[in-house]
């Protein structure tokens, strides 16, 4: 059955679509902005405080979830690197402490119980008490093995393990708080949208040119754009770096983020290694930002690069929807 002018203008596009948050993102974004450009008499005022103060609350914990799951995703690797570290500071000294407690005798098992293959299977489950009795069995046989230094070695290795398995810790339970708090906030973003849509119908209806003026919705759903495509990588100190070169539209909305402890800066360009078009968009530290073609500022944009000013490597992601 084909819709009326009113069904098809005012139906709800949230029961028709799986509208990805970024593209509903920047769709909100251009509607706030429309609205506070044409306001006649401020008609619209009160829909811009709501739509904002709706905008602010779910895309501001959207945004903070993304960078937890990032830096959650970085106490993992720290978590990783440490356990790879005690597994091959345990196999470094195991000649010496073979040599003072042999191998059989009640000391060396005190340090190994289970022989050498304990360090080829650290999980994250039992790395924590493996750490611990290193440490403790170090400090306790120090006068024979080098002393305090020697112990320090292995109550080092804990401190860090222990740190690292806290952090990792509270960078979960924080994303799980961010993520229960994203999918209850959604349905008021919508809710709010829905208003001001019904708004503008009864400032300007039977004048759909106008209305339809204030809504585009090809940011919601797009017009023949690919799927979604991710890639990451490392951004090179002091060097650009190319994120994306195919399947570039208009209609293409990005979400760039910043792994790094810098700002790091997306760029387009017309061609292969070419230079910057339009405008350079900055991604401060552990963040990330939404963006369509068009803030770009590029009237063409083939390939989308990641620049790094700095003298230290960083790590990048980007998403085009």
């Amino acid at each position: 059955m084909q819709q009326t002018l009113f069904e098809a203008f005012f139906s709800d596009l949230f029961d028709k679509h799986n509208i990805i948050d970024s593209r509903f993102q920047v769709f909100l974004r251009n509607l706030i902005a429309s609205l506070t450009a044409n306001n006649p008499g401020g008609v619209f005022t009160v829909r811009i405080a709501a739509l904002t103060a709706v905008y602010d609350t779910y895309f501001g914990n959207y945004e903070t979830k993304g960078v937890n799951v990032a830096e959650r995703t970085g106490s993992t690797k720290s978590l990783d690197t440490l356990s790879k570290l005690f597994a091959t500071t345990v196999r470094s000294k195991y000649s010496l402490i073979d040599s003072v407690f042999p191998k059989g005798t009640a000391t060396y098992l005190e340090f190994f119980p289970k022989g050498l293959t304990e360090f080829s299977s650290l999980t994250r489950a039992n790395i924590q008490s493996i750490s611990h009795r290193m440490a403790t069995k170090a400090t306790t046989y120090m006068s024979s093995l080098g002393g305090a230094p020697f112990a320090a070695i292995f109550t080092t290795l804990e401190t860090n393990i222990t740190t690292a398995i806290g952090t990792q810790n509270t960078d979960k339970s924080v994303v799980k708080t961010i993520t229960g708090s994203v999918i209850n906030n959604r349905q008021p973003v919508e809710d709010e949208t829905m208003k001001t849509m019904y708004a503008v119908g009864l400032q300007f209806w039977p004048n759909q040119v106008t209305c339809r003026t204030y809504f585009d919705f090809n940011l919601l759903v797009g017009v023949n754009h690919s799927p979604a495509v991710v890639t990451e990588g490392v951004a090179t100190a002091n060097a650009s770096v190319l994120c994306m070169g195919t399947d570039i539209l208009a209609t293409s909305v990005f979400t760039l983020k910043n792994k790094s402890d810098f700002p790091l800066t997306y760029y387009a360009a017309h061609t292969l290694n070419g230079p910057i078009e339009g405008t350079p968009i900055v991604v401060p530290p552990h963040r990330e930002t939404v963006c369509t073609f068009a803030e770009f500022g590029a009237a063409d944009m083939l390939f989308l690069y990641v620049k790094n000013d700095t003298a230290f490597n960083g790590n990048w992601e980007a998403r085009r929807d």
